[in-house]
C-alpha cells in the first residue's frame, strides 16, 4: 500500500489509518481502493490498495483518478450555488425562462426541485440499458449535442407532479446542467472548472471522458457478481473466467450525465474539496452558500435521508451530524462524508461497480481514527 500523510490531531492517527484501510480492502471485492481524509486546514492522510490496472499490474496510489459516479451531483451544486451568489442562477424560477423550448409540462419544474429530485424527471429504466435498444444502451453512444441527450428522457411523462415528492433521478441532474450552461453562457465543464476545479484548487477534477487520453484514470471493472446482476438486464453478460474473477468494464460513455454522474477526482481531491466546505479560514464557500446547500429541504423517511441542495443530510450512529453523498457507476463506487462538527472530511473509492456496498460505515470508522 502506497500512502502520503500531512499532519493529524493524533501522531497515530496515520499508522492506524493505514492499517485499518489494508484490512477493509481485504474484506472486500475489488481490483483498487483509495482513501482520503482531509480537515479545514487541508488533507490529513491518503492511502491506496491494490491495482489501477489489472493487465499492467499497475498498483494503486493515491494520485490516481477514480470515477465519482452520484459524487458527481454534489460538485454540481456546489457550483450551482456560486453562480446562485453571482446573480446568474436562481433557484426557484420556473426552468422555462432559460429554457424556453422545454415540452409544457417541464416548463413550471425549478432547479431547486431538480437539485432535490423532487422535479418529476425519470431515473433509468430497462429500455436505457438496453444494448439491444437502437445504438446500444445509453452509455455505449455518442451524444453529438444537447438535443440528442436530452432526447433521452424529456419527451417522457413525469413519474410525479414537480414539487411534490423525491424520485432520484440523474436525468434531472442533466437537465439542470444545460440551465446552468444557458445562465452562465458556458458548456458545464468549463462552470466546473470555473467554479470548482480552479478556485478549489482540485487540479485532478475532470470529465471521464471516453476517448480522451487521461493521465492517471483507474482502469474500471466488473465483479462476477456485478456481471450477474447485470446480466438480468444486459442479456448475453456472463461471469468473467479467470482466477482473479474481474472482467473489464466496457465501453461506458457517460458524456450524457456530466453532472449527475460522470466525473473523476483523485480522493485527496474529493476529501479536500468536502473540507473546502466546512466553516474555517480557508473554506471555499460563503456561509449563505453553506447554509443555501446543507439545509435540509426535503423530509427524511426509512430509505432516504433528508435532502438539501444535492447533499443528504443526517447523523450517523453515533449522532454526529454528517453531510454525504455516495456513487456507483460503471467501473466505480465512490463516497464523500463531511462531519461538520468534526472538522473532517472523509473520501474513498474503488473501480468496480458496487464495492464497497457501505461507503457510510468505512466513512464512520474513519472518523473514529481522526475526531
Amino acid at each position: 500500500m502506497l500512502r502520503q500523510s500531512q499532519t493529524v490531531r493524533s501522531l497515530g492517527a496515520s499508522d492506524a489509518a493505514d492499517g485499518w484501510a489494508q484490512a477493509f480492502f481485504d474484506r472486500h471485492d475489488a481490483p483498487a481502493m483509495a482513501f482520503a481524509v482531509a480537515q479545514g486546514e487541508g488533507l490529513a492522510w491518503s492511502a491506496a490498495t491494490g491495482m489501477a490496472n489489472l493487465e499492467f499490474a499497475v498498483p494503486a496510489t493515491p494520485a490516481h483518478l477514480f470515477r465519482l459516479g452520484s459524487v458527481s451531483k454534489v460538485v454540481t451544486t456546489v457550483a450551482a450555488a456560486r453562480l446562485v451568489t453571482r446573480g446568474l442562477l436562481e433557484l426557484d424560477t420556473a426552468i422555462a425562462y432559460w429554457l424556453p423550448d422545454l415540452p409544457e409540462h417541464h416548463r413550471r419544474t425549478t432547479l431547486r426541485q431538480l437539485f432535490t429530485h423532487t422535479g418529476g424527471v425519470r431515473h433509468y429504466g430497462p429500455q436505457d440499458l438496453d444494448p439491444s435498444s437502437p445504438g446500444g444502451s445509453v452509455v455505449q453512444r455518442h451524444y453529438p449535442d444537447c438535443a440528442s441527450i436530452l432526447a433521452l428522457f424529456i419527451d417522457d411523462p413525469l413519474v410525479a407532479e414537480p414539487g411534490t415528492t423525491v424520485n432520484y433521478s440523474s436525468y434531472g441532474y442533466t437537465l439542470a446542467s444545460m440551465v446552468m450552461e444557458a445562465a452562465a453562457g458556458q458548456d458545464f465543464l468549463a462552470i466546473v472548472a470555473d467554479e470548482i476545479a480552479v478556485p478549489f484548487e482540485l487540479p485532478s477534477l475532470c470529465a471521464d471522458e471516453v476517448m480522451k487520453i487521461i493521465p492517471g484514470r483507474v482502469g474500471g471493472y466488473f465483479t462476477a457478481r456485478e456481471l450477474e446482476i447485470l446480466a438480468t438486464r444486459m442479456p448475453g453478460l456472463s461471469p468473467p473466467a479467470g482466477e482473479d474473477g474481474f472482467a473489464n468494464m466496457g465501453l461506458s460513455n457517460p458524456s450524457f450525465c456530466w453532472a449527475g454522474a460522470g466525473l473523476l477526482m483523485t480522493m485527496p481531491d474529493l476529501a479536500r474539496f468536502g473540507a473546502a466546505l466546512l466553516e474555517s479560514p480557508k473554506s471555499r464557500i460563503t456561509a449563505d452558500e453553506r447554509t443555501l446547500l446543507f439545509t435540509p429541504l426535503t423530509e427524511g423517511s426509512p430509505e432516504q435521508p433528508p435532502l438539501a441542495l444535492g447533499w443528504r443530510v443526517d447523523s450517523d450512529k453515533r449522532g454526529r451530524a454528517r453531510w454525504h453523498h455516495a456513487g456507483t457507476t460503471p467501473g466505480g463506487r465512490c463516497g464523500l462524508v463531511v462531519y461538520p462538527e468534526e472538522d473532517l472530511s472523509i473520501a474513498l473509492a474503488s473501480n468496480t461497480m458496487m464495492t464497497p456496498g457501505d461507503v457510510l460505515g468505512a466513512a464512520s470508522e474513519l472518523a473514529e481514527l481522526f475526531a
